[in-house]
């Protein structure tokens, strides 16, 4: 009876989920229709509901109702939203929800327009002739200290508990216009939900067209044209462009440029800053009048390079002493320089010390003294610095600083990919500065994969889940999405800037204007991992059992007879090449390096599941393991199995499962 009982309720339950599946087929297309929220004294209930989906819905109620709870008497509401006051009932009615096309529609989205320097400045009606109103148009947008000050109080105001206080905060904030674009770019960082909601609603008033484009092209015609006042106006509008690098980069190329006046002596403004109470202005100073003026001399402007050097001497800023001293020994050679930063070494921030141990790594010939290895806390970092200190007075008699030809391999730059766990589409790639600060960040991606850069600037990420490649600007402006077949995972970017794309089933090769030039295919979507090997072929892996077989392709993407055996893989899991011969592969529960040539294993760590590995040029290895508790990390292990360095997501849905040290 009992055992009937449960045969009739499945029966049941089968017909009931076969006539909703029914249904759900043959109902009509979900509409863009509004909804309707009506709040009365006894509760709120939703009329006119459309035929989407639920969670849409439940967003639209929740905001209507914030909209209901928050607004205050008089309030313009934003457009597309209406309320009404019916039958003693208030009504709020949110602007249509529009659908997304699918994400693999097979067609190529358009290309973002990408303006020319003179084009953008049309849009601004400036004349890239015209220098007096180019500079007017730059000290428009210069704030003075206590100006910036008042701004980022305004914008720490955004997350206010007061509604009203909020409200004001973002109108005192747009009072600013065009010169608070920066610092609300800035703030999309913000660690508070809120906070980047409001500096979002900003913006999107604000910068009708990509402000930061328009200051770089504003700079460059400034170069060009160099109105007298030039290099004074620059100088007093850096402190309001810190908030973005690529128009601080054009700015300090600017000032390189214009660091000497036609009859070779020294810019006095440039001097004069030398003395400046920002920071900024002072570090740009300094550079410029370095690396300022003739460019085959070694000591460029003579007149200026005592107060340079004393300049540096006397700095505090650790970022501003160490930016001048790497800058001074790279072009003046002077052996005073290098003592100078090793001296530094146990007070620089983590991205400075990669950098400096690659220039030292080349200047020993790749081997660290004796207590030479650079630890993970200060003490033992001063006997690093001790170590290097040592060897220089050694060996610095033997070798010539000008005849030091220093080829950077890592400019203190750790690019991540973090992925979206809640299902969200939030993930991101993200770029740390030699400070570990957040200068840049791609957002709002479904599943992020890979990222590389071409020559352009223009950055590339592979959007797995959705199978596109996705093409954003220097200031993360997506401009063109790619269909790629089939979850693409790895990219390529060739010197000639063809694009080489590895995806599930599929190994693409385009030309720079995405015309395909070869392709490699595989009827199995079996393909979990590959690289591209320094000699130009295509290494691959597939999935055999318990374990992986890797094959190569060559460079015209025909598959090669030599296979390779590796421990089981799983999808996401990375192949990084580290020279001709030997690989870092990410199997099951170890990150193991491999030489393909005798097809022995060399090295192995074990660890949970590893995502990616890369082994930098100090001997140390990048190992990002996405499911270490509580939210994933990133750690650099030194040879001896000491973890030097290490990164967590700050964001609880967030996990990282790329990284490379630039």
């Amino acid at each position: 009876m009992r055992w009937g009982l449960v045969r009739w309720w499945a029966v049941a339950l089968g017909w009931v989920m076969t006539c909703t599946l029914s249904a759900r087929e043959n109902s009509p297309p979900p509409r863009n229709d509004p909804i309707r929220v009506v709040a009365t004294q006894s509760g709120v209930k939703q009329q006119n509901r459309p035929q989407t989906k639920e969670e849409d819905d439940r967003v639209a109620i929740l905001l209507a109702l914030r909209l209901l709870a928050d607004r205050p008497n008089g309030q313009v509401l934003p457009p597309g939203v209406r309320v009404q006051i019916a039958n003693g009932e208030q009504i709020v009615e949110l602007a249509p929800i529009q659908r997304r096309p699918p994400l693999n529609d097979p067609a190529d989205s358009p290309a973002a327009e990408v303006l020319s320097d003179e084009q953008l400045l049309s849009r601004v009606q400036l004349d890239p002739k015209d220098g007096k109103g180019l500079l007017e148009y730059l000290r428009n947008r210069t704030l003075k200290e206590n100006e910036l000050n008042q701004l980022d109080h305004w914008i720490q105001q955004f997350g206010a508990d007061s509604f009203e206080e909020r409200l004001r905060a973002v109108k005192e904030v747009e009072r600013y216009g065009a010169a608070a674009i920066g610092r609300l770019k800035a703030t999309l960082k913000h660690t508070d939900p809120e906070v980047r909601y409001r500096a979002q609603q900003a913006l999107q008033r604000l910068e009708t067209i990509p402000q930061g484009q328009v200051l770089a092209a504003v700079v460059r015609a400034l170069q060009q044209q160099k109105p007298p006042g030039t290099v004074p106006a620059l100088l007093e509008f850096l402190p309001s462009a810190t908030d973005d690098d690529n128009v601080l980069s054009v700015i300090r190329q600017a000032l390189i440029s214009l660091a000497a006046t036609p009859d070779g002596q020294a810019e006095p403004a440039l001097v004069a800053a030398l003395q400046d109470r920002h920071p900024i202005r002072r570090s740009m100073a300094m550079i410029a009048l370095i690396e300022g003026g003739p460019a085959n001399r070694r000591i460029r402007l003579p007149d200026a390079y005592p107060q340079v050097r004393d300049a540096v001497r006397r700095e505090k800023d650790i970022e501003v002493k160490y930016t001048a001293l790497w800058t001074l020994l790279l072009t003046t050679r002077e052996s005073e320089y290098l003592s100078e930063l090793l001296a530094l070494i146990p007070d620089l921030p983590r991205g400075h010390l990669w950098q400096l141990e690659d220039l030292l790594l080349q200047l020993s010939g790749g081997k660290h003294p004796p207590n030479g290895r650079f630890g993970k806390d200060p003490q033992s970092l001063t006997k690093t610095r001790d170590a290097w200190l040592q060897w220089w007075k050694e060996q610095g008699q033997q070798l010539s600083l000008a005849d030091f030809r220093y080829q950077p391999r890592i400019r203190g730059v750790t690019e991540i990919i973090e992925i979206d766990i809640r299902g969200y589409s939030q993930g991101r790639v993200v770029s740390l500065g030699a400070d570990l600060k957040e200068k840049w960040s791609i957002t709002g991606l479904n599943y992020p994969c890979d990222m590389k850069r071409l020559s352009n600037g223009q950055i590339l990420v592979a959007d797995t889940n959705t199978s596109r490649v996705l093409v954003f600007d220097a200031d993360g402006r997506q401009i063109r999405a790619h269909f790629i077949n089939q979850q693409p995972f790895a990219i390529y970017v060739l010197p000639n800037d063809d694009i080489q794309i590895i995806a599930r089933n599929n190994v693409y090769l385009f030309d720079k204007q995405w015309k395909q030039k070869a392709i490699y295919s595989r009827p199995a979507f079996d393909i979990i991992s590959g690289c591209r090997l320094p000699n130009g072929e295509t290494l691959l892996v597939r999935n055999v059992a318990q374990g992986s077989t890797g094959f190569r392709l060559d460079l015209q993407l025909k598959e090669l007879r030599d296979t390779h055996s590796f421990a089981r893989m799983n999808h996401m899991q990375s192949i990084e090449p580290i020279d001709e011969e030997r690989v870092l592969v990410c199997e099951y529960n170890r990150v193991a390096e491999y030489n393909l040539k005798t097809g022995k294993l060399v090295w192995s760590y074990n660890c949970n599941n590893p995502n990616s590995a890369q082994r930098l040029p100090n001997g140390n290895t990048l190992i990002t393991l996405m499911n270490d508790p509580p939210n994933g990390r990133i750690i650099e292990l030194a040879p001896d199995g000491e973890i030097v360095w290490e990164y967590q997501s700050k964001d609880p849905g967030l996990r990282p499962v790329r990284a490379w040290r630039r």
